[in-house]
């Protein structure tokens, strides 16, 4: 037959419940930052900038020419 009638209001969601899907975006944030290195400017050179490749030069001097 069933139930006709409920005796009692259910019970609000948790705090977790109503708050997971920010719980896991912060906490995804923080670990791809943690992951990414997290390159700040106050401390040595970021990983992420290569240096400049050393080049060959050459002198435009012209060399003295023997007799």
């Amino acid at each position: 037959m069933g139930v006709k009638y409920v005796l009692s209001e259910p019970l609000p969601p948790s705090w977790w419940a109503k708050n997971k899907a920010v719980v896991a975006a912060v906490a995804g944030v923080a670990l791809g930052l943690y992951f990414a290195g997290g390159c700040d400017d106050t401390a040595t050179s970021c990983p992420n900038h290569p240096s400049p490749s050393p080049s060959v030069t050459q002198s435009r001097t012209p060399t003295p020419k023997e007799h």
